[in-house]
């Protein structure tokens, strides 16, 4: 209705004065560092490195199938996101977009993406379906998620702290992402990193990691261990 207005189609909107509901904001679904490991243990390689690259640079889904092989800048060790795979093809993000982004990569992820493009055409896709140890189709989301995401998920396993072995949540692909940015914001990164990694456009969207920042509740603990007479029950 706004863009309505805005384009001189109708003189004023008619939702000008009703207010949305809420929408509520699920907390992230991430994986430990074990919980992670074990996932990649039961994957093939190729899918190993492609889930690793997930794990460490927050990309989405799309954006992992989509990558080809000359975004990958060897000698900085950086990674250009432009390309998203869709359900009609791989498609250019806006230049304006915050998605279009550039993201570091650790040294023992660079190696893996190496060993795994050495073959690869400079322009070719990074990650395709495999037939006979050739590249092959472009990938598609909900044969990947049934051949080769779940399969592992319901094969791995980890050990919790109290030594009991426990199955991994079942969480979707695009919980690498989550994953990523929440071992970021433990390890004191700040949102504002974080959101530009992630490319999203909303802090908003960043904010719901803000739970996990070593320093989240020291104001608050800080202040109730100032009190001159803190509450007590007696014994």
């Amino acid at each position: 209705m706004r863009a309505a207005v805005d384009d001189d189609v109708i003189a004023v909107s008619p939702c000008r004065s009703i207010d949305l509901p809420p929408i509520a904001v699920k907390p992230p679904q991430w994986f430990t560092l074990d919980q992670a490991q074990s996932i990649l243990d039961e994957l093939p390689t190729a899918w190993k490195t492609m889930c690793l690259l997930g794990f460490y640079t927050g990309l989405g889904w799309g954006e992992l199938s989509g990558l080809h092989c000359h975004r990958i800048d060897r000698r900085r060790s950086r990674l250009f996101v432009v390309e998203v795979n869709t359900k009609s093809g791989i498609k250019e993000y806006p230049k304006s977009s915050k998605s279009r982004r550039e993201v570091p990569l650790p040294p023992h992820v660079l190696e893996a993406l190496e060993r795994h493009i050495h073959r690869l055409d400079r322009d070719a896709l990074v990650f395709t379906t495999i037939t006979k140890g050739r590249a092959g189709r472009r990938l598609d989301d909900g044969n990947w998620r049934r051949q080769t995401w779940w399969p592992a998920v319901d094969a791995a396993c980890y050990f919790d702290s109290d030594g009991e072995q426990q199955p991994v949540p079942h969480y979707p692909p695009h919980s690498m992402r989550h994953t990523c940015a929440s071992w970021l914001v433990q390890k004191g990164v700040s949102l504002y990193e974080v959101q530009h990694l992630l490319g999203h456009e909303s802090f908003q969207t960043t904010q719901r990691y803000a739970h996990l920042q070593p320093d989240a509740h020291k104001a608050v603990l800080g202040a109730w261990q100032r009190l001159d007479s803190p509450l007590v029950i007696a014994a």
